[in-house]
């Protein structure tokens, strides 16, 4: 890929390995730690967390992994268009949770 490589959050804003993100209204991913970017997958450890938690994340998110893939060119830079969020234990999570897209939720590019 030429050129930068960017990921939109759920407001549209262009991020490059954000230390965190709102991939949607109910996912948020916090405490990034980036493993690869900038190729067809991009993959990091971090903090997952949403209205669905709550009171539970005023505590401490969950640990989870976040895989950006379908990279997608744009003009002079790149962005992802598909984010997966896999928690690391998923038996953890609130019965809440259970209505949740963690998989396959797809991400917008900003209108350049």
């Amino acid at each position: 890929m030429a050129g930068p490589v960017y990921i939109a959050d759920a407001a549209g804003v262009a991020l490059q390995q954000p230390t965190s993100a709102q991939l949607t209204e109910y996912v948020v991913v916090s405490q990034l730690s980036w493993r690869d970017w900038g190729g067809p997958t991009a993959r990091a450890t971090g903090k997952l967390g949403g209205p669905w938690c709550s009171p539970k994340c005023s505590d401490g998110p969950y640990d989870a992994t976040l895989t950006l893939s379908g990279l997608e060119q744009q003009e002079r830079m790149a962005y992802y268009r598909r984010a997966t969020v896999e928690p690391k234990k998923p038996e953890d999570l609130p019965a809440a949770a259970v209505n949740v897209q963690f998989q396959g939720i797809r991400l917008s590019i900003p209108d350049i």
